[in-house]
């Protein structure tokens, strides 16, 4: 069987993002840009106050002059201020026509003391560009602000709406099809009567993919006789993921609808009996990718984690290598591993001093369900490696989004 490094560079192997689409910016939330952005105007566009005050003439503003107070009737950047006057300011406003510094209202004597002031008293002197932020002193335009194959997060969204932005060019979701295949399964909303199971690893296969950034089209349950046209609607999908026996319909299926083998079995635990094949088109580019992955929540999401993520991220543009994991220290004792690549469920925590530590959670193997449902991410332990005993260095994947 290949090793988990061995699978995933299968996986992602001559992979090359889905095609680009203009999208809404409010839909481009999660996608990854296809080509970059670069501001069109400056920011801010027009010098600005600073703060709350008086906008003026720094060479009129010596101490103790005394300046006549202008429009106060109109917004500030339609104000002319000429020699010995000023213009009230709040914060943001633009700076009116012929000023060049803001004086705090607190180093000002208003007169008179009730009422508006139709003059002030300068108490501390100005300087010019004193608490005025200048034109373009965030961001210049022809600045690039986002290169391509960068995803668009939260604070990105305020940025490219404020240069204009509003539709970016971006690589469209993936859409993953998901069905699980058997007689003896009914509905996760139904009883589990006469020796039937509910199905908890469909929605335990879909529910990632959406987190992922990708859409779902979930088809169910499927029975056995219902599986070559099930097959047929999901592998109009980029990626098709069948849960369900390792041997019987589903193999026969699969080969039926003209699925490549690229390799079966993953030396990992769990998740070890995965099946991967591809759909080419007449050129020999890959059109689909199939996963086969058989019954149990836990380990249908470790193959997911470990291997279809890293597929969905690299069609929907992210760099080729980029890589969802990151370094955790581990903290609790764990038997050496065999042959396989272990995929351990840990509580991650991101101490005082920056670093991340993965504690294993309580959990008795891959059927303990109530025991996995602790985890925020599975600590992979290499194979041939331990015991481990704390301190030691893990790669850690991540199971919820707060952390990546």
């Amino acid at each position: 069987m290949l090793s988990l490094v061995e699978a995933r560079a299968k996986v992602v192997e001559g992979v090359e993002p889905l095609e680009a689409i203009e999208v809404s910016l409010t839909e481009a939330l999660g996608l990854v840009l296809a080509e970059p952005v670069v501001a069109d105007v400056d920011l801010p566009s027009f010098d600005r106050a600073a703060l709350d005050g008086y906008a003026v003439r720094a060479a009129d503003a010596a101490e103790g002059a005394r300046l006549s107070v202008v429009g106060f009737r109109r917004p500030c950047g339609e104000v002319t201020v000429g020699p010995n006057e000023s213009a009230r300011v709040a914060a943001g406003d633009p700076m009116p026509v012929g000023t060049d510094a803001v004086i705090r209202t607190e180093d000002t004597r208003p007169e008179p003391n009730v009422g508006p002031p139709r003059a002030i008293e300068v108490r501390r002197p100005a300087e010019r560009g004193l608490n005025v932020v200048a034109r373009g002193y965030y961001l210049r335009a022809g600045v690039e602000l986002a290169s391509a194959g960068r995803r668009v997060t939260l604070p990105l969204i305020g940025l490219l709406s404020a240069q204009g932005c509003v539709h970016p060019l971006c690589h469209r979701r993936v859409r993953v099809a998901v069905l699980a295949v058997g007689d003896h399964w009914v509905g996760s909303g139904e009883a589990p009567v006469m020796h039937r199971e509910r199905n908890a690893t469909g929605p335990s296969v879909v529910a990632p993919c959406v987190a992922w950034g990708a859409t779902a089209h979930d088809l169910g349950t499927v029975r056995e006789g219902e599986l070559e046209d099930a097959l047929g609607r999901a592998m109009t999908a980029p990626v098709t993921v069948v849960v369900g026996a390792s041997d019987g319909a589903i193999p026969n299926a699969l080969k039926s609808a003209g699925v490549e083998p690229v390799f079966s079995g993953v030396s990992l635990h769990p998740g070890k009996r995965l099946n991967y094949g591809v759909v080419r088109d007449e050129t020999g580019r890959v059109e689909q990718h199939v996963f086969h992955v058989v019954p149990g929540p836990i380990g249908a999401l470790t193959v997911l984690a470990l291997l279809v993520r890293p597929l969905i991220a690299r069609l929907q543009g992210a760099p080729p290598g980029a890589s969802s994991s990151l370094r955790a220290e581990w903290t609790g004792p764990h038997r050496a591993t065999d042959d396989r690549d272990w995929a351990v469920p840990v509580a991650l925590t991101s101490e005082a001093d920056g670093r991340w530590r993965a504690t294993p959670v309580e959990y008795r193997g891959k059927e303990d369900l109530f025991g996995f449902s602790r985890a925020d991410a599975l600590a992979i332990l290499p194979a041939r490696s331990g015991p481990w005993r704390g301190g030691e260095v893990v790669e850690v994947v991540p199971l919820r989004s707060t952390v990546l």
